[in-house]
C-alpha cells in the first residue's frame, strides 16, 4: 500500500480533520542505506513544533533562582519552579536571559507595555497612546512563514483573558502592546483567542455552507467525530493494529476535549467573581487554564499547526486567583514587599499548570518516540522580578527536545544579558526556517546541545 500523506484529512459535512503521525505515513523502502531511503526517512519524521507561553507581572525572583546555581545536569529547583522537578528529563532551564528592549531605553515608564511587546518581538515598541502603534514581526509570525505546509493554520494565538486594542493603558502605551503577543507585521497585531469553543473550530471547523452545518453541531451537542466516522473506518480498515490503536488513542483524546468544552458551557455561572476573570466561557480560571493547554496538545498532536503563542494573561494584569484563595489583583500584589509570599503562590500555580501540560506531551505519541520529543516550547516573560520591573535575569524555561536540537535536563547559565532573541533564533532553525538573526539577537543561542 503506498503510504498516507502527512497532508491526509478526514472529512465530513463541514469538518476536515487532521491526523497524528502514524507509522503508515513512513514508505516502505528496504535494502541498503541508500540516497534516497535517507531521504524518504527525513521525510517521514515528524515535524517541529514551536510554542511561546507568555505571563506577565515577572515572578518573585528569590523563589525562581535555581539553588546552588549548579550549571549542567547538577542543579536544585526552587521553591516554585519545583513543579518541574517531574518532567525534569524534558526541560532546560535558564540564567542570565534578558530582553533588552523591554527597558525603557529613553522611553520612560511604561514596563509592563513593553514587557508584553517585548516578550515575542525582541523589538522596541513605539510610545504611543494612539493609532500610530509601531513594533516589530513576533517569532512566532517568522515561524508561521516557513513551516506552515501540510498544516490547516499557520498558526494559532491563544490567550485566557480579554484585552483592550485601543485607548491609553500604561504610562502613555497604547493598550494594544499589554493585549497582544503575536504580531504578523509592526503595525498589525495577532489578537489571541480566549474562547476555547472558537479556538477548537478554528482547528476544525471550514468555511462557506458546510461551516454553517459545523456551527450546528455545538447546537445538537454532535461530536466532530460523527461527521468525520465514514471516512475513518474506511481508514481504519487499511491500518496495522499499531496505527489503528493511535487512531483510536487520537479519537479518544478529540472527544474527551469536546465534552469538556460542553461541560463547562453548560455550567451555571460562578458568582463573586468580580471582574477580573474573562467574561467569555469557562468561568473558571483553571479549568480555562487547563482546556486551552490541551487544545494545544491537540492541534501539535493533529499536526493542525506547528506554531502557537498563548498569552496566560494581559500584560498589566490585575487578576484576582480566587482558586488560591486571594483577593487583591495580581499586578497591585506586586508592587508590595509584603505581598511577595502570596505572590509566590501565583507563580507556582502557573508553573504547576505548564508542568502538567509538559506531562501530557510526553504521555501522547509522536512518530517513534512522545510529541515533547519534537518540540521547543518556551513558558517565560520579559519582565524579571515584578517588583523591580526590570528585563534582566528572565525567568525561562523550554520544554521539549526539538527533534534532537536539544538535550533537556540541564540548567544552562548563558553569558550575562543573553538576548532571548538567541533562543528565539535556535527555535526557528530547529524548525527549519533559514533565519541567521531576529531582533536584537546576536546569533543561535549557545549550550541547547550537549
Amino acid at each position: 500500500m503506498n503510504p498516507i500523506s502527512r497532508r491526509h484529512f478526514l472529512r465530513g459535512a463541514g469538518v476536515a480533520m487532521s491526523l497524528p503521525f502514524l507509522d503508515a505515513m513512513v514508505p516502505s523502502i528496504f535494502g541498503k542505506a541508500t540516497a534516497a531511503k535517507k531521504v524518504a526517512a527525513a521525510a517521514s519524521k515528524p515535524p517541529v513544533r514551536l510554542g511561546w507561553i507568555y505571563f506577565p507581572n515577572g515572578m518573585v525572583r528569590t523563589d525562581w533562582t535555581l539553588e546552588g546555581r549548579g550549571d549542567g545536569y547538577d542543579f536544585t529547583f526552587n521553591k516554585t519552579n519545583a513543579p518541574l522537578e517531574a518532567v525534569r528529563e524534558h526541560v532546560t532551564m535558564f540564567s542570565n536571559i534578558s530582553h533588552d528592549k523591554a527597558n525603557s531605553n529613553g522611553d520612560g515608564a511604561g514596563g509592563h507595555s513593553r514587557d508584553c511587546a517585548t516578550f515575542l518581538t525582541a523589538a522596541q515598541a513605539r510610545k504611543t497612546q494612539g493609532k500610530d502603534i509601531y513594533l516589530g514581526v513576533s517569532a512566532d509570525q517568522v515561524a508561521a512563514r516557513y513551516v506552515r505546509e501540510g498544516t490547516r493554520l499557520p498558526s494559532l494565538e491563544l490567550g485566557l483573558e480579554k484585552g483592550k486594542q485601543e485607548g491609553r493603558c500604561d504610562s502613555g502605551y497604547s493598550c494594544v502592546y499589554l493585549s497582544n503577543i503575536s504580531w504578523r507585521s509592526p503595525t498589525q497585531p495577532a489578537s489571541p483567542e480566549i474562547n476555547p469553543r472558537r479556538a477548537f473550530d478554528r482547528l476544525f471547523g471550514t468555511t462557506g455552507a458546510e461551516a454553517e452545518r459545523f456551527k450546528s453541531r455545538a447546537l445538537d451537542r454532535q461530536s466532530v467525530l460523527d461527521f468525520v466516522a465514514d471516512d475513518a473506518r474506511r481508514l481504519r480498515n487499511k491500518l496495522g493494529a499499531t496505527d489503528k490503536r493511535k487512531l483510536d488513542e487520537y479519537f479518544e483524546s478529540v472527544r474527551e476535549t469536546e465534552l469538556y468544552i460542553d461541560r463547562m458551557a453548560s455550567m451555571p455561572p460562578v458568582e463573586g467573581i468580580g471582574d477580573q476573570r474573562p467574561p467569555e466561557d469557562p468561568e473558571n480560571i483553571v479549568h480555562h487554564f487547563r482546556l486551552m493547554y490541551d487544545l494545544m496538545v491537540l492541534a501539535y498532536q493533529t499536526d493542525s499547526t506547528r506554531v502557537i503563542s498563548h498569552q496566560l494573561a494581559d500584560g498589566q494584569t490585575n487578576r484576582i486567583y480566587e482558586n488560591l484563595g486571594m483577593n487583591a489583583g495580581h499586578h497591585q500584589m506586586t508592587h508590595t514587599r509584603g505581598t511577595d509570599p502570596v505572590v509566590q503562590k501565583i507563580d507556582q500555580f502557573l508553573i504547576e499548570e505548564f508542568a502538567r501540560f509538559i506531562k501530557k506531551l510526553v504521555d501522547t505519541p509522536d512518530g517513534d518516540g512522545a510529541l515533547i520529543d519534537n518540540c521547543m516550547i518556551v513558558h517565560g516573560s520579559a519582565m524579571g522580578d515584578g517588583r523591580k520591573h526590570d528585563h534582566d535575569y528572565l525567568p525561562v524555561v523550554l520544554a521539549g527536545r526539538g527533534g534532537g536540537a536539544v538535550d533537556p535536563g540541564r540548567h544552562i547559565i548563558a553569558e550575562e544579558r543573553t538576548p532571548m532573541a538567541n533562543l528565539y533564533v535556535s527555535m526557528l532553525q530547529a524548525a527549519g526556517a533559514p533565519v541567521d538573526s531576529f531582533g536584537d539577537s546576536t546569533g543561535p543561542l549557545k549550550g541547547l546541545k550537549v
